[in-house]
């Protein structure tokens, strides 16, 4: 098998929870706009393509029928003020400091807004990390579209056999499925009750250190014979 020589992850659900910054701006918009607002668990569901199609689930889901592009400027504004009300996945950064350090380039290919994602992750700490991010508004056709798996790809180099994409949902590995790259699914995010099992990941694992280690070995040559 071709050893990697690039990790690509997946943000929100993946390397930091931030559900509590979500539910806290969708909640205000829903309250604004219907009279109801929503619970975290339904924000868990419902993440995962962009703010816009998060927001839109939203107000599908209280039978709001109006223009949809006030609900859209008013949680823009929201989640500018509740971003930071998240947290890094235990395990992450040192995870991403070992994975770097092994001279592995790394990337992070997200559906959030562009808007956001840089604040983000400079806030966080985690943007020294990675060679790369790309987010959802910066292709034409973001994940579940392979688009933007192809796009670092070619931008680093290397065919996808020699990337490994980690993720938390459908989202991600299923277009990693359909060019060849292998998968690491993370049982602890937002995957919607989709089995992730059908898109044949390298396995599926519930804790940040475990995905280091299956990196490392999937880095590794193997012994000749």
């Amino acid at each position: 098998m071709t050893p990697a020589t690039a990790i690509l992850f997946d943000l929100d659900g993946t390397l930091v929870d931030s559900a509590r910054g979500i539910h806290a701006a969708l909640d205000e918009v829903l309250t604004t706009l219907t009279g109801h607002g929503c619970s975290i668990d339904d924000v868990r569901r419902w993440v995962g393509n962009g703010p816009e199609k998060l927001v839109e689930r939203g107000l599908y889901s209280h039978g709001y029928e109006d223009d949809a592009s006030r609900a859209h400027r008013l949680f823009r504004e929201a989640y500018q003020r509740t971003l930071m009300q998240a947290d890094i996945y235990p395990g992450v950064v040192k995870g991403l400091a070992t994975l770097q350090h092994q001279g592995l380039r790394l990337a992070c290919i997200t559906n959030k807004s562009s808007h956001f994602t840089g604040t983000f992750l400079a806030e966080l700490g985690l943007a020294p990390f990675f060679d790369r991010v790309l987010c959802g508004d910066e292709v034409e056709r973001p994940k579940p579209d392979p688009q933007s798996l192809v796009q670092v790809c070619a931008e680093f180099g290397i065919e996808p056999a020699e990337a490994i994409m980690v993720g938390d949902s459908e989202n991600d590995l299923k277009p990693a499925q359909a060019i060849g790259m292998r998968g690491i699914a993370v049982g602890y995010g937002y995957h919607g009750n989709v089995p992730l099992e059908a898109f044949h990941p390298l396995a599926i694992v519930n804790d940040f250190e475990s995905v280091v280690a299956l990196c490392l070995a999937a880095a590794s040559p193997a012994p000749q014979h």
